[in-house]
């Protein structure tokens, strides 16, 4: 009898996960999202979940600012991770975060080049909101 409960209990957790996942948000495309310091990420294409678009930088006391650099990445479900390589700057910075609604919330880290030559790591956090 314990056995029988629990095939079908199992059976309904995969139905219900089933469901959620199916619900969740995903990452749409196009679309277009602004973060706190002003900063735009356009979404281009989400194919097979990978991630085209553009992001520009309009935080103050960055470089690089107001400069449209390709962002890439993927999504999944509601999951999304992406990279931009800031080539004028010698730095990349990467987002992994939640699409919920019409935000999303990514922690970021910046690699970037010190001048005694080693890898420095700014880590952070956004809340983009969508725009359209």
């Amino acid at each position: 009898m314990k056995w029988f409960f629990s095939k079908y209990l199992f059976a309904g957790m995969i139905v219900v996960v089933s469901s959620i996942a199916a619900l969740a948000d995903v990452l749409p495309a196009p679309s277009r999202w602004t973060n706190q310091r002003g900063s735009v990420l356009e979404i281009w294409s989400v194919t097979d979940g990978q991630v085209r678009g553009q992001f520009t930088n309009n935080a103050s006391g960055f470089a690089c600012q107001g400069i449209p650099y390709p962002v890439s990445g993927r999504s999944a479900g509601s999951a999304v991770m992406l990279v931009v390589t800031f080539a004028q700057c010698n730095s990349i910075t990467r987002w992994r975060g939640q699409v919920g609604g019409n935000q999303l919330r990514a922690n970021w880290n910046l690699f970037y080049i010190q001048p005694n030559g080693d890898l420095g790591n700014l880590p952070g956090a956004d809340l983009f909101q969508r725009t359209n």
